[in-house]
């Protein structure tokens, strides 16, 4: 198991800094002081590691967003959480997420179905609460397009976040959500 898990880091370190084309086998094995046998051994090609990087992190983001959604609460305060944890997961995963993001395009047949389902999963997560919070008259009806702007805004930050940063991965979810739901114009009295 420590094997296996020195090649995942490496890999996606590699894969990070290089892109998932721009890194054979070869650096791997050097990165991990492993020889190619046992790479072989340990993770089957390169795209198993791919695919496990990138289903390792929607897994945990799916289930940790999944106990948000069960949360007794108003929609508003899951859909904060719901950013919390995926800000913080992204935060302290940062170089996993860069291959997600960046590279899950590489996967190819099943692997890639599988990440495609996932993701939108989670885009399903994000809809519920916000329809559900429309629903119950917390927020308004948004077009389907605000969905994917409202996930970009929160997914990107995984180029410039750091879990050591100024703020917490907690405060900017909040800061961004505070924005989102209370909009950016000035409330003027009339």
């Amino acid at each position: 198991m420590e094997s296996r898990q020195r090649i995942m880091h490496a890999a996606a370190k590699l894969f990070a800094e290089n892109g998932y084309h721009g890194t054979g086998v070869e650096e791997i094995s050097k990165e991990t002081q492993l020889g190619k046998g046992a790479l072989y051994h340990h993770i089957g090609n390169k795209e198993a590691v791919l695919f496990e990087i990138c289903h390792t992190r929607m897994a945990d983001l799916l289930t940790q967003s999944g106990r948000v959604l069960a949360m007794d609460s108003s929609y508003q305060e899951r859909f904060r959480e719901l950013m919390r944890v995926a800000l913080r997961n992204i935060a302290d995963n940062v170089v996993e997420w860069t291959v997600s993001f960046q590279e899950f395009k590489a996967l190819t047949g099943q692997r890639r179905v599988v990440i495609q389902e996932a993701r939108e999963r989670y885009e399903s997560m994000v809809v519920e609460v916000l329809e559900g919070g429309a629903r119950a008259g917390e927020f308004r009806v948004l077009d389907p397009l605000v969905t994917k702007g409202i996930l970009g805004l929160y997914n990107y930050s995984y180029s410039w976040i750091r879990p050591d940063g100024d703020r917490t991965p907690e405060e900017i979810a909040d800061l961004f959500s505070d924005s989102l739901l209370e909009g950016v114009l000035e409330q003027r009295e009339s």
